[in-house]
């Protein structure tokens, strides 16, 4: 697990985690029943800030991606 964040209410909470291959945001009550609410495949970090009223998240999706380049006699 990369972050917890408490829902609005006290019932639940966000958390993201991440594996090989992908980040999954996960919606967790207290008897840790949890629900999938996004996946990104790839290495990129997930991030979630629930709104103080519970209605709505934001969520932040971070992908990096690198080039390499290799010039010889230039």
């Amino acid at each position: 697990v990369e972050e917890l964040h408490w829902a609005a209410d006290g019932k639940s909470f966000f958390a993201s985690s991440r594996s090989e291959d992908s980040s999954v945001l996960l919606h967790v009550d207290l008897r840790g029943d949890a629900q999938k609410l996004w996946e990104h495949k790839g290495w990129e970090r997930l991030r979630c800030v629930p709104s103080p009223d519970g209605r709505h998240i934001a969520i932040l999706a971070l992908q990096l991606n690198n080039n390499v380049w290799m010039m010889e006699n230039f």
